[in-house]
């Protein structure tokens, strides 16, 4: 009896705590449902402030691209050979005017390319006079006629006009014009929201009064360190009912919420009773995850270690090749020492030079090692593509780790001549069949096609693997980007040195199947280029011969 009101009251305990713990909550519930009908009496002027700390922060970002814009044009219009072109241009020899042209003309374009928010740059004289235009068209850099330009441009609608001195020094050193695109301003600060800010050339603009369906915040744009000084305004319009409802839609979520908090409580009452029961299946799957992370930690460590025994089997490959000469000297070592001991010297000579050929096919080995794994850059030269090519092939053919891998190698006919380096080209090669050996099972097949594609040699490597996932292939050629666990640099460092040879790489799966195709395409070399039509010229002069 004792223990039977013991255990009554302890479960009237366990209820006064329950109850009181459901009042709190109520009243925790309830101060919610204050806040939120407060709340939205302030709304409006919530709205108001956040879109006028918007448009500030907008407004300096545009005072910090203008002072960033300054700064570029006081550097374009003191730095050479702008700051001596008015000189250059008025030299009377041709050549040294047209040199100094073609410098000041490049750079205009490159700064046209470079800021889409500057629509023109004009060289004057210190008469006004100009002498280079750079502007666009259809938005392209292009160059027009300085006679086109003799009045000096003005500040109107969305263009505002600088004269920035050339050289910092008197008018006779020359005037730079610029003219800067106000509109293009605003997607660079703003991108998306453009269409709702506006920037007007006046200092103290008319602000259109806010409606019942917009609101409009402004704030001045200043910098007194352009030529002209800068003093605008920028205007930002948003549609007040969509501000508000957003914040009605957020409150209308609250209330959902409470309510369903509510129910929640009132449910707590009855499932306290199955909390033993949730406390037991908790910790039931805590244990199962902390076995799936055992076992996703031993899954990484297999392939870690699958990966050291691919690296193990290629070296026992290089191993045994080097193994042969040197089994092959030391044969012909016992056979010089059994000579000498003999006092037979007449075979001497032969036998150390069949020492020295086995050397010299161990260094052999070892050169082409070096070779294929040195990825430092040295000066460009005519490289055959095709010798470097075959020579890659063979290697990695002679790696025993890939005596499942059926390999096919089609080459061309010309011997493919680019400009480049022979070194960082062989790893390109090395890197894309290792990766299409290594990427199938048992039984897979590697086709390499090297083949002439108008002024260009095109490499293939295609493989019978599982292919490139879909959503991998715009990241394929990412820094520290794979699909397999390893570090990601191999095929980024091929698209670096193709594209130091100023080629292209790519990747896609294969249309008869199943797999993936890289293609590399290098530009050729002149001569190599020249090399069929001086064949075809030849050809034709010895049969009207």
């Amino acid at each position: 009896m004792n223990a039977l009101r013991e255990r009554l009251k302890t479960n009237t305990s366990g209820l006064k705590i329950t109850v009181v713990l459901f009042v709190v909550l109520l009243a925790i519930n309830c101060a919610a449902v204050w806040f939120i009908l407060v709340s939205r009496r302030n709304v409006q002027q919530i709205a108001a402030q956040d879109l006028q700390l918007q448009t500030t922060a907008q407004a300096r970002s545009i005072e910090a691209l203008l002072a960033n814009l300054r700064g570029e044009f006081l550097f374009l219009s003191q730095s050479a050979p702008q700051s001596t072109a008015v000189t250059v241009l008025s030299n009377p020899d041709p050549l040294v005017q047209r040199w100094g042209r073609l410098d000041v003309e490049g750079n205009f374009l490159r700064f046209l390319l470079a800021r889409p928010e500057v629509s023109r740059l004009i060289l004057r004289d210190g008469a006004g006079k100009p002498m280079i235009v750079a502007a666009r068209r259809e938005g392209a850099p292009v160059l027009l006629p300085p006679s086109d330009f003799a009045r000096p441009a003005t500040s109107a609608g969305n263009v505002w006009a600088s004269q920035w001195p050339v050289a910092g020094g008197p008018p006779e050193n020359g005037i730079l014009e610029t003219l800067l695109d106000v509109s293009e301003l605003l997607p660079i600060v703003a991108p998306g929201s453009e269409s709702k800010l506006k920037i007007v050339q006046e200092p103290q603009a008319r602000v259109p009064p806010p409606s019942a369906d917009s609101m409009v915040a402004s704030v001045p744009i200043r910098d007194e360190r352009w030529t002209t000084p800068i003093r605008w305004t920028l205007i930002r319009t948003e549609n007040q009912t969509q501000l508000i409802s957003s914040v009605a839609n957020l409150a209308a979520h609250y209330r959902t919420t409470i309510i369903l908090n509510f129910v929640v409580m009132s449910l707590t009452l009855v499932l306290g009773i199955l909390a033993f029961g949730q406390v037991r299946r908790s910790a039931l799957l805590e244990a199962e995850n902390r076995h799936q992370a055992r076992v996703r930690e031993l899954e990484r460590q297999v392939l870690h270690t699958e990966r050291l025994a691919s690296v193990g089997r290629l070296a026992a490959g290089l191993a045994h090749e080097i193994n042969n000469p040197l089994e092959g000297i030391g044969n012909y070592l016992s056979l010089l020492e059994e000579d000498l001991r003999d006092g037979r010297t007449d075979g001497c000579l032969d036998l150390t030079a069949g020492v020295r050929e086995g050397l010299n096919r161990a260094a052999g080995i070892t050169r082409q090692v070096l070779a294929l794994s040195d990825p430092g850059r040295s000066p460009k030269t005519a490289v055959s593509v095709k010798a470097v090519v075959k020579e890659t092939f063979d290697f990695v053919r002679s790696n025993p780790a890939f005596r499942h891998v059926r390999m096919e190698l089609r080459l061309t006919d010309d011997d493919l001549v680019i400009l480049g380096n022979a070194i960082t080209l062989g790893q390109v090669v090395l890197n894309l069949i290792l990766n299409a050996c290594e990427y199938q099972d048992q039984g897979g097949q590697v086709e390499v096609e090297l083949d002439r594609v108008e002024t260009k040699a095109r490499l293939r490597v295609s493989d019978r693997g599982p292919g490139i996932p879909e959503d991998a292939l715009p990241r394929i050629f990412e820094p520290f980007f794979s699909t397999r666990g390893s570090t990601g640099l191999g095929l980024s460092l091929c698209h670096s040195i193709v594209s130091d040879h100023a080629g292209q790489v790519t990747a896609a799966n294969r249309t008869d199947g199943r797999g993936a195709v890289f293609a590399v395409e290098i530009p050729l070399s002149e001569a190599a280029s020249a090399a069929p039509a001086d064949a075809a010229t030849m050809k034709e002069k010895e049969l009207t011969g």
